[in-house]
């Protein structure tokens, strides 16, 4: 495994190569406009990480406080020539890592059932409720499955690190 350089994105040049990333990973294949990211973001304060490898993006990750103690991983994107190189594990054990020491207690995400078996190794676990569908993503076969993470925050034993 090739442990990623993982960093918090902080030029416009490095949020611009992870739109650019979201769209080629996620939305593009689907055949959704390149301007669609807005459309699915919520309210919150907004994290956004990247995995570099040899300096050039590979991975990237999207994650926004939705509550006090609370944190939705929006979007997690890894480039096909990068997967199974424990980039998209280390671009959560990122988050988990700057989330936890604020008093995140639960991180939830929105997994395509393609991926949900990626979030169960990471230590997410279905969650009750009705996931959204949408028809872009019906017509390729892709549904989704409600998953959290919890824990306490920052400590011994904290379930959100163990990812």
């Amino acid at each position: 495994m090739n442990k990623a350089n993982v960093d918090t994105v902080t030029t416009t040049t490095d949020a611009a190569e992870l739109d650019e990333l979201l769209w080629h990973v996620l939305w593009q294949p689907l055949g959704l406009p390149h301007d669609v990211r807005p459309v699915f973001s919520v309210d919150g304060e907004e994290l956004e990480l990247v995995a570099k490898d040899k300096g050039r993006i590979v991975g990237g990750l999207v994650a926004v406080w939705t509550a006090d103690a609370e944190v939705e991983l929006r979007h997690l994107a890894v480039a096909s020539n990068a997967q199974r190189h424990g980039k998209g594990r280390s671009l959560v054990s990122e988050l988990v890592r700057i989330v936890g020491p604020r008093g995140c207690r639960r991180i939830h995400t929105i997994a395509r059932n393609t991926s949900a078996d990626f979030f169960r190794q990471l230590g997410f676990r279905a969650t009750p409720g009705k996931a959204p569908e949408h028809p872009a993503f019906a017509r390729h076969g892709i549904s989704f499955e409600l998953m959290e993470k919890t824990g306490e925050p920052a400590g011994a034993g904290n379930a959100l690190q163990r990812a």
